[in-house]
């Protein structure tokens, strides 16, 4: 310890940076120096990942956790917070994780992460999030939005993660994507009762796109994925029981993962500039008439399906400049 004492406070910040703010806190108790050191780390990551079946005992714990974070955000003194992150195993009351996020964009923060391991937990998100000039990274998972304002702006947003996120109405989430002027990332995974009939997405800046549906509806009620950017290099598609629709050609597309057990085989269409591909379709699905991958190089094809050598000749007729296949068994 003594020749890390040695450091100067700079470099001693940022390598608490790197670990768990638990961590970091506990440092102050090594030396007078290291007091307050914690508290001008730009970082806080909280994580939790322990969950008590004694329901007493949990209850404790969230309490435990609710007070280390609040404590945490009274005693911190960055006036920039550059990442504020929350992974927990247990669910948390609803105002304080809005009181928490509340600071965190008076802090100017740039990357928010708010993580559920287990089940969904309710949270009230301040209308400030909705109008954060420097945010730049958002994650949701398992989270229930109370509420999604109709005005609402990410000027500077441009990775985006909504996995199995429960919305407040059938519009959240297209009002959350249109509003993200520069959004070049995009990560969406649905879930049961998610609220949502319809994913759009229309965004000329859009350059990874990755959609997972592998839950159907009680009663039965698919999804539909309408996805219109032209900017797309990078499309990652896994649904096993929705409806999708891609609009116009994808220019730019250099990989694509299509996953379906629906009759997607359409989606080929918007393909014809793709240079790597992966595909896994449905065994009645037909290669669409008259198209022609121009640009595919690669290719890798699941054999999981008793008519997969139907589908290869027919990517094989049409991609003249296919230099490498694989043949993979992934589903059973």
């Amino acid at each position: 310890m003594d020749r890390l004492s040695q450091l100067p406070d700079d470099l001693l910040i940022k390598i608490l940076s790197f670990v768990p703010t638990k961590c970091a806190v506990a440092t102050s108790i090594l030396s007078k120096r290291w007091l307050s050191l914690w508290t001008l780390v730009a970082s806080l990551v909280f994580e939790d990942f322990s969950e008590e079946e004694d329901e007493e005992i949990n209850e404790i714990h969230v309490r435990s956790l609710s007070q280390f974070v609040s404590g945490t955000l009274l005693l911190h003194k960055a006036a920039v917070l550059e990442r504020f992150h929350l992974n927990s195993a247990s669910e948390c009351s609803p105002w304080e994780i809005g009181l928490w996020v509340r600071i965190a964009v008076d802090r100017f923060v740039r990357d928010l992460k708010i993580s559920f391991c287990y089940d969904h937990c309710l949270v009230n998100l301040p209308s400030r999030l909705f109008r954060c000039e420097t945010l730049e990274t958002l994650q949701l998972r398992r989270v229930i939005l109370s509420e999604v304002p109709c005005r609402l702006s990410f000027p500077s947003l441009t990775k985006l993660r909504l996995l199995s996120v429960k919305y407040s109405d059938d519009g959240s989430f297209s009002r959350i994507v249109s509003n993200c002027p520069i959004l070049d990332d995009l990560v969406v995974e649905t879930c049961h009762g998610d609220n949502v009939a319809t994913f759009t997405v229309h965004l000329p800046s859009l350059q990874s796109l990755s959609f997972r549906n592998t839950v159907r509806e009680s009663p039965p009620d698919d999804h539909l994925f309408a996805i219109h950017s032209q900017s797309l290099k990078q499309l990652d598609i896994v649904d096993y029981f929705g409806e999708l629709k891609l609009i116009g050609n994808l220019p730019k597309l250099v990989e694509a993962n299509l996953q379906s057990m629906s009759y997607h085989a359409n989606v080929l269409e918007s393909f014809t500039f793709v240079r790597r591909l992966y595909v896994c379709l449905d065994g009645e699905a037909q290669y669409p008439f008259g198209t022609v991958l121009f640009q595919l190089v690669r290719l890798e094809l699941c054999s999981c399906i008793d008519s997969w050598t139907d589908m290869l000749v027919s990517l094989l007729q049409r991609s003249p400049k296919l230099q490498a296949l694989k043949l993979v068994l992934v589903h059973y």
